[in-house]
């Protein structure tokens, strides 16, 4: 199956300038809406039906983000060891 979409591949996530969430954020809008950002609720879903293509592209923008914010963490894990040897 191919489900061929208009939706923009999220490597802009990758750019400079791109506004990556603090998880801090993040654990806010979880613990408010019991979602993630930017992904539709249990309920939406259940109303409105998934849309495959746009569901992949926001899970793949998600773990892009986490893949970011896992890389800037080991940095600082990094750092952080060395301070401590």
């Amino acid at each position: 199956m191919k489900v061929k979409t208009n939706i923009a591949v999220p490597d802009y996530v990758f750019e400079p300038d791109y506004d990556l969430p603090a998880l801090d954020e993040i654990e806010a809008y979880v613990k408010e809406h019991k979602h993630l950002p930017e992904i539709p609720s249990a309920k939406e879903i259940e109303k409105e039906g998934l849309d495959l293509a746009e569901m992949n592209l926001l899970l793949l923008k998600k773990v892009e983000e986490l893949t970011l914010i896992i890389i800037e963490q080991n940095k600082r894990i990094l750092s952080l060891e060395t301070k401590v040897n």
